[in-house]
This record gives structure tokens, C-alpha cells and sequence, in this order.
């Protein structure tokens, strides 16, 4: 079988490769929208979390909204008594959503581990019907 002709997710790039798979990338820092949720669903504006946690905590909590800074320990046991939350609740889990190349160039990435495996099943089907039938594998990741 020859190379695989891919387009990425973003349609910014093209290559020819001999492999793909799901791989594994960094975590991000999403405690900022974490925290934005559970306001929200609490119908809880930010002076009030400042209040409840304490206002010198105040600059800290800001930064922490924008995704600027992870919030350590200490900030994140207090959200976690606020809104009866895990601590882990702030962590990105979902590190396996990501479509990669054999030279493990990122080429799509998905919400979900669950939907980045669904894809890649999806596009097995495509790379073993090509090899089977001796035809071109041309691959398109769909954007979601």
C-alpha cells in the first residue's frame, strides 16, 4: 500500500502519510470555564464568588475566569466546598481526542475521546476498503 493522501480538520494542511492514529495531547487549562459553568448554573455572578472565597482572592479568581492562571490548591478546596464539586472537576480528562499522524502531527481534534474513536473507526473503514480494493486513500477529517 502506498502513502495516504490526508487533509487536516482545519484544511490548512495536506500531507501524504503512512498512518494514522488517536493520540494523546497536553492537558489544557479549562478550570476558568469549569468555574463559569457552576456559576451559571448556580445563577452566581462573580462578587458573590469573591465574597464566599474571600477577597483577597479576588485578582486570583479573575485570572482564573480567563483561563489565565490554574488556581492553586487552596482556591480550587474552596470552589469545591462552594459548589460541591470534586477537585478534579477542574482538570481537562479528556486528553485522547486527537487524530495524530505516524509523525505524530495533530491532524483533527475532537470534544470527546469517545467522538475522536468513532471518527477513527469511520475512517478505518475508508483505509481498509482502499487497501483492499487497491484504490487511493484519500482522507478528509470532518470539522465538528
Amino acid at each position: 500500500m502506498g502513502k495516504m493522501l490526508i487533509f487536516s480538520q482545519s484544511g490548512n494542511d495536506s500531507w501524504f502519510v503512512d498512518g494514522i492514529s488517536i493520540g494523546i495531547r497536553q492537558p489544557k487549562n479549562i478550570a476558568g470555564d469549569k468555574l463559569k459553568e457552576l456559576m451559571d448554573k448556580k445563577k452566581m455572578e462573580v462578587d458573590e464568588l469573591i465574597r464566599l472565597v474571600g477577597p483577597n482572592f479576588k485578582d486570583s479568581i479573575g485570572r482564573v475566569l480567563r483561563n489565565d492562571e490554574m488556581p492553586k490548591t487552596k482556591l480550587i478546596d474552596k470552589f469545591c466546598d462552594i459548589f460541591n464539586v470534586k477537585n478534579d472537576y477542574f482538570l481537562d480528562k479528556e486528553l485522547q481526542n486527537v487524530i495524530i499522524t505516524d509523525t505524530r502531527v495533530v491532524v483533527a481534534e475532537y470534544k470527546t475521546e469517545k467522538r475522536a474513536m468513532e471518527v477513527k473507526k469511520e475512517l478505518d473503514k475508508i483505509i481498509l476498503d482502499g487497501f483492499v480494493n487497491d484504490k487511493p486513500i484519500v482522507i478528509n477529517f470532518p470539522e465538528e
